[in-house]
């Protein structure tokens, strides 16, 4: 009796299933960010929130800045040029996070006002957009 590979799939099986799961995800993606999109109160929280996001990465990341500036601060003149280009991205990210609080504070306002709570329709016609735009189809060779 021949052995059958029970449950076992194929390369095409599988390279199936995974553009099918692929498909679905970015799907799944159109839909929510189309109905996001679509209504300016949403629109502001989900930007909000990605402010404050951004303002806990940045958080994270300027004491690891500030010491290298410390560090390389009083070390050899040849460094003086790190010393430099670290102190401007470290203005730029202070820059970066006073924008951001800033802006996200104004987008959270804007969230929270009943007033904004408009919808866009058809959804249809969003969907479509927002999926050629952020799933743009390859150019053809």
């Amino acid at each position: 009796m021949a052995h059958r590979n029970k449950g076992k799939l194929s390369r095409e099986d599988k390279r199936s299933r995974r553009e099918q799961r692929d498909h679905q995800r970015q799907q799944d993606v159109v839909q929510h960010s189309a109905a996001t999109l679509t209504c300016a109160a949403e629109t502001a929280g989900d930007f909000a929130g990605q402010c404050a996001h951004d303002q806990e990465e940045l958080e994270l990341d300027l004491p690891f800045l500030r010491l290298a500036v410390e560090i390389w601060r009083e070390r050899p003149q040849s460094t003086q040029a790190l010393v430099i280009a670290l102190e401007e991205l470290l203005n730029e990210r202070l820059r970066q996070q006073e924008a951001l609080n800033r802006i996200g504070q104004q987008l959270q306002h804007l969230a929270a006002d009943p007033s904004l709570h408009i919808h866009l329709e058809p959804l249809d016609g969003y969907r479509e957009l927002v999926r050629n735009r952020l799933f743009p189809e390859p150019p053809e060779t």
